[in-house]
């Protein structure tokens, strides 16, 4: 993926709600403030970038975000059992309560998943 924003501390918004539910899909992080670049995030970022071999700035750079898409994505999750392969189930699972029913027709601005899950 390409365009995504350098991210870091003290930041916040939609792209740092995708972020955390990337570092949540791969297994580095939980407990997250949804959409606050806090200091649980800060030390996820870091775990995700010592496993993917990067410099561990705590700081979401281009390649940091390109590692953690591909992670997410190669259906290889970081932690024990299975994970979701598409964020979008797993963001579906954040926002449902036990045995709603939720239809996401589309994911907001979140690159990627601006299509129907049901």
């Amino acid at each position: 993926m390409a365009g995504e924003p350098t991210l870091n501390n003290g930041d916040s918004g939609d792209w740092v709600t995708y972020l955390q539910q990337l570092l949540e899909h791969i297994g580095v992080g939980t407990g997250f403030v949804a959409g606050v670049f806090d200091d649980i995030t800060l030390a996820a970022v870091r775990v995700a970038q010592q496993q993917l071999s990067l410099s561990a700035t705590g700081c979401c750079d281009e390649q940091t975000w390109a590692a953690i898409v591909a992670r997410a994505h190669s259906g290889a999750p970081a932690t024990e059992g299975q994970v979701p392969h598409d964020i979008a189930v797993s963001m579906q699972d954040e926002v449902a309560a036990p045995d709603d029913v939720v239809m996401l027709t589309e994911l907001d601005d979140l690159p990627g998943h601006a299509q129907a899950v049901s």
